[in-house]
């Protein structure tokens, strides 16, 4: 089969877009992975739960990482996820890491407040100690998704202004 030209350029387009679909997919699965193990849990909406966080905020980046396929038309939804993102992480950085021992009941500055279960206490004292690590894995992955979004799809940081 001969292919002209235009058939030709007009396949390299399609092989590019796939390329970047898939790497765009890859790294909103490694956010989905750090999200839903770390940060999308019942006991960590509790400890958000009077925080200033928006529950849009939540919503659109559960759509976000829920995305397994991305097409063309997911380009604006995953870029308003990864804002939320960022949104998130600056309000649970600023509000909640200082106080997690304190929230947690794992604190030796509040010893009547302390869990008595030990397991209990182990486990806090671990989700304690591993949180800001996690939050900072989260900040990272998200940062660079957004630059690989604003390297293919430049008009985004337009619309973001």
């Amino acid at each position: 089969m001969f292919y002209t030209d235009k058939m030709m350029n007009t396949i390299e387009k399609l092989k590019m877009s796939s390329f970047r679909e898939r790497i765009i997919e890859e790294q909103i699965g490694e956010i989905r992975e750090v999200f839903e193990d770390h940060f999308d849990r019942t006991w960590f909406a509790i400890l958000i739960d009077d925080l200033p966080i928006d529950a849009k905020t939540i919503r659109e980046i559960r759509e976000m990482v829920s995305l397994t396929r991305v097409y063309p038309e997911d380009i604006s939804l995953i870029y308003n996820g990864v804002e939320e993102l960022e949104s998130f992480i600056v309000h649970v950085r600023r509000y909640l890491v200082p106080f997690i021992k304190d929230r947690l009941m794992v604190s030796g500055f509040f010893p009547r407040d302390m869990l008595k279960d030990k397991t209990q206490y182990i486990l806090r004292r671990l989700v304690a100690y591993t949180f800001p690590f996690n939050l900072d894995r989260l900040s990272l992955l998200t940062a660079r998704l957004k630059a690989t979004l604003l390297n293919y799809y430049p008009y985004l940081n337009d619309s973001s202004n």
